[in-house]
């Protein structure tokens, strides 16, 4: 018996308002750190989900299809890092969207091929955080380092691929398994911060061993919480961000950096989460009702090629960085709305013709 496994909606939905109180541009100093620290995570647990919903597609999707899906995901996706850096340096750093699509890609290659066993996806992770941790910093620069390792910004492969495939252990170990792993990963950390506590343990982008076991022990955690749950209202919020969780991405950030334009920041800081929060559900409501009448038209392939092109152009041929922004979230929103028509103009097997939609996931139960 099969059946759509809400939990993955739920945890997508609940990193999805964590990233609410890690993108106010606010700055935070004592205690209230703990609050963006925490917030910071949310890569970690939607990279986690699009590792396990990636095994998904394995027997349906051809990796020739999800190449050039991904390609043009990465690109397009470009918007999103234009609207935090609206020049053309941003084409240089690796933000949500690329790091999705060689995560995605690496994973679909390891289920395919390397069919590893259930122990050597926790080892990989743990692998891959490790190859960042003593080999990146003393590599010198060479073509591409910025894809595969970072030392400021951007997520990179290493140490961000760790996610992905930690997030499939997590989904297919049985749930004890995860409450143990979040104890274990917790207790490390209580043991390493002995003695003091550093806050550049927890900048998240040149990932310290402390920060991997606070990610580690909220990977599991959440895994274990939501897995517990066995049925999830349909009028759950956080089902609906996670249904939708990249149309929230863009939706999310372009009204947070209108507020902070408004000169909003010195409201009360759980006032503006929450205003960001609300705003963000009614925009998205209207967007996708808006969606309705674009759809048709966004089954053509020259109307993809001119979203390219505009999106790479854009930077190129304007200098004003709030126009800038403002086309590429307009780009990005219509992107988010209308993936999967692209994903169905790639080649696919015969056999995947008749199965779900991309976005379907499936927990089988037997």
């Amino acid at each position: 018996m099969k059946e759509y496994d809400y939990s993955l909606d739920a945890i997508k939905g609940i990193s999805c308002i964590l990233m609410i109180v890690a993108h106010i541009p606010l700055y935070f100093n004592g205690n209230e750190r703990v609050f963006q620290i925490i917030a910071g995570l949310a890569p970690v647990l939607f990279f986690a989900v699009s590792g396990v919903t990636t095994t998904l597609q394995v027997r349906r999707k051809s990796f020739r299809s999800l190449l050039s899906f991904y390609v043009l995901f990465a690109v397009i996706g470009f918007s999103y890092n234009l609207m935090w850096k609206p020049e053309v340096q941003a084409f240089s750093v690796m933000d949500v969207p690329q790091i999705i699509a060689l995560g995605v890609l690496s994973v679909y290659l390891i289920e395919k091929y390397l069919k590893l066993p259930l122990y050597l996806y926790l080892l990989l992770a743990l692998l891959v955080f490790l190859v960042h941790f003593f080999i990146g910093s003393l590599l010198p620069d060479f073509p591409f380092k910025s894809i595969l390792f970072t030392e400021t910004v951007g997520f990179t492969y290493f140490p961000w691929m760790f996610a992905f495939v930690a997030g499939i252990f997590a989904y297919r170990c049985s749930n004890r398994v995860n409450l143990i792993g979040a104890l274990i990963a917790g207790a490390l950390l209580v043991i390493s911060s002995y003695g003091g506590v550093r806050e550049a343990d927890f900048i998240k982008y040149n990932m310290s061993v402390n920060y991997l076991l606070l990610s580690l022990f909220v990977l599991f955690g959440v895994f274990y919480l939501f897995r517990r749950k066995k049925s999830y209202a349909p009028s759950n919020l956080m089902l609906y961000f996670g249904k939708h969780s990249f149309l929230f991405l863009f939706t999310h950030l372009i009204l947070i950096l209108a507020f902070d334009r408004l000169g909003l920041g010195h409201l009360y800081i759980v006032w503006i989460w929450c205003l960001a929060l609300v705003c963000t559900y009614v925009a998205m409501r209207v967007l996708l009702w808006l969606g309705r009448f674009i759809e048709p038209y966004m089954g053509y392939p020259a109307v993809w090629v001119l979203i390219v092109i505009s999106v790479v152009a854009i930077p190129l041929v304007i200098s004003n960085r709030d126009l800038i922004i403002l086309a590429e979230a307009s780009l990005g929103i219509l992107f988010s709305l209308n993936y999967k028509k692209l994903s169905s103009l790639m080649p696919a097997s015969p056999s995947s013709r008749q199965l779900p939609a991309l976005q379907e996931v499936i927990h089988d139960k037997a």
